[in-house]
């Protein structure tokens, strides 16, 4: 017996069927779980293709094989979907409970097509899977439906995912919102679960995970949680969550700045860790976790866990807004409502700096933190020039104007780190495959804040291309970003709750495999080079300030760290993936037949 549940849940709202099919054990021994699994689910019998936002778009719900057991920071739950902003693959994770509570209902997945003809909710429960109509949640924000589908289903207990009214009005990168205070933010896919009129999941589990030998799994997790010292209580990550990262990337001269335009904050120790620990009122970990990075703080009324660094730096700096209250209240209104801080702040970043270059006159300036929240109010409720404002900021570029002001990757908006100070993150969002994305592998560490220079391209595609292999797999197999275990650690973790021999090698091949399977989707839905590039920008203007000042990233020199990158894959001069490479790294040959079907 291993941790493998063994079923995948399949709903068609459409036409309420729903049906259970086995879990390929083929595919969990290739692509490990999780993000893995679930983008092979997506594809299935799938068109790149395929409009995000119609009902033919897939949105699948994915555990780890480790969720629900001993294992530390295993519980994340992976969604995959179509993104309506980017158009690639995307997809994203939330903590909390409720991937191991997808276990407990006797699933390793969930797919979600078609479309519900009225507002509807999925209920699974030892009683079976109900499909409800619940026109009443229509407009509510997250807060508020999580509280009453729990009355409306009388479990207390259930877990819950929520869209708000951002996602009801299919805004290109709403969110979805867990246990109130955790987001899966980036992609939109709260439009694609508004897009299929499903207001809520909500996940009662009952059933037991099971590992074949409980006592080693409990030794072998034991050993390892002590040899990275998760468990201590000093671990920075424990004590400050993401604050952390505000010091050092202000410190770096990369902390983004009025849209990208500088590197540093002036009221940078406002928005800081220690700023934040004195708001602070607890503190809170996700199901089997020791390291607890969630913070909740409380300012006046306003509650929120976080904010998070990436929200710090796009509703904080990137915006000038230096006020530490007017941060916490924008992050609450955008959980609420339901839309991704990261995006949220780009588009409100570009709609500022647009104003004060007299391109166009959105009435918002750099450091009106007021206005800008009653412009997110617009955004979510699709209302003036939140209903253009919704569409992310290149969509707002191609209509407006100034596109070299849009600081997105692939319609994505970027995240918290200026790239000028670290060359090798600004390749890593390039090649990322859901676009403008910092979560596919972290060069910065070694970069501005470790022992390589972080002004040269030079080593940095190989660091990269290694980098994302490692997330993948971590990411697939289920451990959190901020355990920082090695492939052969996590090689032992599955073996343990999976089975087989998993070597440090094969478990890093495992990365490689995910990543090209994702390039693969991309590839068919139309993207090639000319995607993978970074805003002008950075290549056109230089950092004012910090260790980066005056430091010029050329575009040539990205050019050729990209034809680097690219060798280094296996993949052609377009960035297109080799049906040599793909076959090499075990994808199944329909698969690679559907692709190179898409190459003529």
């Amino acid at each position: 017996m291993n941790s493998l549940m063994g079923k995948i849940l399949k709903i068609d709202l459409s036409n309420g069927k729903i049906r259970t099919v086995v879990t390929s054990r083929e595919w969990v021994d290739l692509y490990t779980g999780q993000k893995g699994l679930g983008t092979r689910l997506l594809m299935e019998d799938f068109d790149p293709k395929t409009d995000p936002l119609s009902p033919e778009n897939r949105l699948v719900l994915s555990a780890s094989i480790m969720a629900g057991t001993i294992v530390s920071c295993s519980a994340k739950l992976a969604i995959v979907s179509k993104s309506p902003l980017t158009g690639t693959v995307s997809d994203g994770s939330v903590g909390g409970r409720i991937g191991a509570e997808l276990k407990y209902a006797g699933y390793d997945a969930l797919v979600i097509s078609g479309k519900a003809k009225n507002l509807s909710m999925i209920y699974l429960n030892p009683d079976g899977v109900q499909i409800i109509e619940v026109p009443e949640l229509k407009g509510a924000g997250s807060f508020a439906t999580e509280s009453r589908v729990k009355e409306l289903i009388a479990d207390g207990q259930a877990k819950v995912l929520t869209i708000g009214p951002a996602g009801e009005n299919l805004a290109r990168y709403a969110c979805i919102s867990s246990e109130r205070y955790r987001q899966l933010g980036r992609g939109g896919l709260g439009a694609v679960m508004g897009s299929k009129n499903l207001k809520a999941i909500a996940i009662r589990g009952w059933l037991d995970v099971h590992v074949e030998d409980i006592d080693r799994c409990m030794q072998v997790a034991a050993e390892l949680h002590k040899y990275d010292a998760i468990c201590d209580p000093d671990y920075e990550v424990y004590e400050l969550g993401t604050w952390m990262l505000v010091d050092p990337s202000q410190e770096s001269g990369l902390l983004p700045t009025r849209n990208f335009q500088q590197g540093t904050f002036v009221d940078s120790k406002a928005l800081n860790g220690e700023s934040y620990k004195a708001l602070r009122k607890n503190k809170k970990a996700c199901f089997s976790c020791c390291i607890a990075c969630g913070n909740y703080v409380e300012t006046g009324k306003v509650r929120v866990e976080g904010p998070e660094f990436e929200t710090i730096a796009l509703c904080g700096s990137s915006i000038a807004n230096g006020d530490p209250e007017l941060l916490v209240e924008l992050n609450a209104l955008c959980d609420d409502l339901g839309l991704d801080t990261i995006s949220t702040g780009g588009v409100l970043a570009y709609m500022m700096e647009m104003t004060e270059r007299g391109i166009h006159d959105f009435g918002l300036h750099f450091g009106e933190t007021r206005k800008a929240i009653e412009r997110v109010k617009d955004i979510a409720h699709a209302k003036g020039i939140g209903r253009d404002a919704a569409l992310g900021s290149r969509a707002m570029a191609e209509k407006y104007g100034g596109a070299e002001y849009a600081m997105q990757i692939k319609g994505m908006e970027l995240p918290g780190y200026d790239p000028r100070g670290s060359w090798g993150m600004g390749l890593a969002y390039a090649t990322a495959p859901r676009g403008g994305c910092h979560m596919t592998t972290y060069p910065i560490a070694e970069e501005a804040w470790g022992p390589l220079d972080p002004f040269t391209f030079d080593g940095k595609a190989k660091l990269v291309v290694e980098g994302q292999n490692t997330q993948f797999v971590k990411f697939s197999m289920g451990i959190c970003d901020f355990w920082p275990i090695t492939s052969e650690n996590l090689g032992k973790l599955f073996e343990i709750t999976y089975g087989g021999s998993w070597p440090a090698d094969k478990v890093d091949q495992a990365g490689e495999r995910i990543f090209n399977l994702q390039r693969m989707f991309n590839v068919m839905a139309g993207f090639a080079r000319q995607d993978d590039r970074l805003p002008e920008r950075f290549h056109r203007e230089t950092l004012p300030e910090g260790p980066a000042k005056q430091i010029k990233m050329g575009k040539e020199q990205f050019e050729n760290a990209l034809d680097e990158y690219y060798r280094l894959r296996g993949w052609d001069k377009q960035g297109r993936p080799t049906v040599e490479r793909l076959t090499d790294l075990g994808i199944e040959r329909e698969l690679i037949e559907a692709y190179r079907s898409s190459l003529d």
